[in-house]
C-alpha cells in the first residue's frame, strides 16, 4: 500500500511540476505588435487627411481637395465598378458642387482598414450621412460609405465610394 502512495505522490509532483514549466513558458512570451502599431499609426495619420478632405469638399475647395490626392489615383465612385481617373474624379466632384448649394456630411465615423492577416494597413473606412441643399431648394440625404488608400506621402491613392446614387436623385424629382 505505501508503494501505491510513493507512486500517487511522484505522478503529483510530475503534473504539478509540468503545469508550472507551462505557466513558466507560456508567460514569457512576447507578441511582437510592431506591425499593428505601425499600421494603426498610419491610420490615425490618414484618418486626420480624410477628414480634411471631407470637410475641403464641403467648402468647395475643389484645387484643395485635389491637392490631397496622388496623381495616379483610382476613383471608384458609387454604383459602378469603375476605376476612373483623376480627372474624372475631379469632373465629378465639380459637377456635385456645381449642382448643390451646400453639403454637410454627419455622423461620420472612421475605422481601418486591414490587410489579409487582419493588421491595419494604413486605409480608412468611412461612414457618414451626408445632406445636400441642391440648387432647387430640396434637400437630400444618404448613407455614405467609402474605402480611402494612402501613399507613403500621405496622398489618396484609391477612392472607392458606396452611396444610394438613385436615392439622391429621387429625392430631387419629388
Amino acid at each position: 500500500m505505501k508503494y501505491y502512495n510513493l507512486k500517487y505522490i511522484n505522478m503529483k509532483y510530475i503534473v504539478n511540476l509540468a503545469l508550472l514549466l507551462f505557466v513558466f513558458v507560456s508567460c514569457n512570451q512576447t507578441n511582437d505588435t510592431s506591425a499593428f502599431d505601425e499600421g494603426l499609426a498610419k491610420f490615425e495619420k490618414n484618418k486626420a487627411i480624410a477628414d480634411k478632405t471631407f470637410n475641403l469638399f464641403i467648402a468647395k475647395d475643389l484645387d484643395g481637395m485635389m491637392d490631397m490626392h496622388s496623381e495616379d489615383l483610382i476613383w471608384s465612385p458609387a454604383n459602378t465598378t469603375d476605376s476612373l481617373s483623376k480627372e474624372a474624379f475631379r469632373e465629378g466632384m465639380m459637377g456635385w458642387m456645381t449642382e448643390f448649394d451646400q453639403f454637410n456630411f454627419i455622423d461620420r465615423q472612421y475605422y481601418p482598414g486591414v490587410d489579409e492577416n487582419f493588421v491595419p494597413n494604413g486605409s480608412v473606412r468611412t461612414y457618414g450621412t451626408w445632406i445636400g441643399t441642391h440648387n432647387s431648394g430640396k434637400q437630400t440625404t444618404t448613407k455614405y460609405y467609402s474605402v480611402l488608400e494612402f501613399n507613403d506621402e500621405g496622398k489618396i491613392t484609391a477612392d472607392l465610394e458606396w452611396f444610394d446614387l438613385g436615392g439622391v436623385f429621387d429625392q430631387l424629382e419629388d
